[in-house]
């Protein structure tokens, strides 16, 4: 059974790639240019350069694959280019998909990258191809990014209020995929992965001093101060519109439930972010300090 990859160069598959070569399966890595490739090539998996603008490379890559981890990046021409992936993988004769699409996708979600992900499962689902629909919440592994602000100020900031949401290691969502992919077990079924607890950024801020051994302030700021810095960034507006829909959405409570998919699909239980935390989140802070 040949699996190819989509969204190889992502937080999910930099976990998913390597335990499933370590399983011994054959396994493709679509990427975008040939340095990502070499990375890949590295770790001892087959790579192929293809674009979902472009039919003739997804019919190179999508040859003789039997199952497919489907994931398109967040972009204002997303649903587009799932639809070019998911004719290729008619014309390919694909047998199994394991779609990544995002958190309670449809037609009345938060925001418009939400929106595109919930038109793709609905066209999955008409598809014929035999499929699984995992929809992860928002990723641990997204507080990486606050390593500066919180080195530098001690300051964790986010637009989410007095919100709690059960954000998810994207381990676990690994984990579940990669069970996905070798069994057709929960073919037919669309899944929400969350995290074992919601937890709100003051908890955060709270359990990072407590790992620390130092204050760290959780100051809250509004989703359009957010939505700003993304602009400042130099992304464009389509990213920082969507950035703002979903914080506002968050700090509305949307994200506040849990499920108990992660065990149920890989049998192990979900990552809290007290282990995340120490795991991940902690050293790089320990690393940032010792490299100052």
């Amino acid at each position: 059974m040949t699996i190819l990859i989509t969204g190889a160069t992502g937080k999910i598959a930099q976990h998913l790639i390597p335990s499933l070569l370590d399983q011994g399966q054959p396994l493709r890595a679509m990427v975008r240019s040939p340095d990502k490739a070499a990375t890949f090539a590295k770790q001892g998996a087959r790579t192929v350069i293809a674009s979902f603008e472009d039919a003739i490379s997804l019919d190179k890559a999508f040859a003789g694959v039997e199952t497919l981890l489907f994931l398109t990046p967040p972009h204002e021409r997303a649903s587009t280019w799932a639809s070019a992936g998911l004719a290729a993988a008619k014309r390919a004769g694909v047998k199994r998909i394991v779609r990544i699409s995002a958190l309670l996708a449809g037609a009345d979600g938060p925001s418009d990258n939400n929106r595109q992900h919930g038109r793709t499962d609905d066209e999955l689902r008409a598809s014929g191809i035999a499929s699984v629909i995992l929809r992860p919440h928002f990723f641990m592994q997204n507080l990486l990014a606050d390593v500066p602000s919180l080195q530098a100020r001690d300051t964790l900031y986010a637009a989410a209020g007095n919100a709690k949401l059960s954000m998810i290691d994207t381990r676990d969502i690994a984990d579940v995929a990669r069970s996905a992919l070798l069994s057709p077990a929960w073919d037919g079924n669309t899944y929400d992965l969350t995290g074992p607890a919601s937890v709100s950024f003051h908890e955060i801020a709270e359990e990072l001093s407590e790992q620390l051994g130092r204050e760290i302030r959780y100051m809250p700021v509004s989703p359009e101060a957010l939505a700003q810095s993304i602009r400042d960034m130099g992304l464009d507006e389509w990213f920082a519109q969507g950035y703002h829909d979903y914080l506002e959405a968050y700090s509305r409570g949307w994200g506040d439930f849990t499920t108990d998919a992660v065990q149920a699909i890989s049998g192990k239980q979900a990552r809290t972010f007290r282990q995340f935390a120490r795991e991940m989140l902690v050293p790089e802070l320990f690393k940032n300090t010792q490299a100052a």
